[in-house]
């Protein structure tokens, strides 16, 4: 199992989210609705973990994987493999199994297992997990878009 050190990549999100220091919480900041931001890792091989605290009003986050963006537009990724902590209410490429919101200072383990071509989704308090199956081949990022003023997604 690959635990690589995660961090936001400055190059990838948009202009709204603030990153720490050392790279490891992305926070909505500005006055837009939302704010992507792309993990620095790239994973297309093996198995990877990695786990996110999210905080302020948990429900509004998209949490999981993506590709780059497109022509390296930080709005747009070409595609993503994600789960939202609002009560099961997903967009295409989501998993949609998710039946509750999440809370405050939620922790979500994710494992990716390139080779398998699967996604998994942990909520570490009440121990809810999904899975994603049938990944494409392809490179891929973590993945977060923070709804909101305030709220924030960390690498734990």
């Amino acid at each position: 199992l690959i635990v690589p050190t995660q961090q936001f990549d400055p190059a990838e999100c948009t202009t709204n989210i603030t990153l720490s220091e050392d790279k490891c919480t992305a926070s909505m900041g500005g006055n837009n609705h939302h704010a992507l931001v792309l993990g620095s890792v790239s994973m297309r091989h093996g198995r990877h973990s990695w786990v996110i605290r999210i905080g302020l009003k948990p429900r509004y986050h998209v949490l999981g994987i993506a590709e780059k963006p497109l022509s390296n537009s930080t709005t747009n990724c070409d595609e993503s493999f994600s789960w939202s902590g609002n009560q099961g209410k997903f967009g295409a490429g989501h998993d949609g199994s998710s039946r509750s919101y999440w809370q405050l200072d939620e922790t979500i383990r994710f494992e990716l297992d390139c080779d398998k071509h699967t996604l998994r989704m942990t909520v570490v308090r009440s121990r809810e997990s999904h899975t994603i199956s049938n990944l494409p081949d392809k490179e891929f990022f973590v993945y977060a878009i923070v709804y909101n003023i305030g709220n924030f997604a960390s690498f734990v």
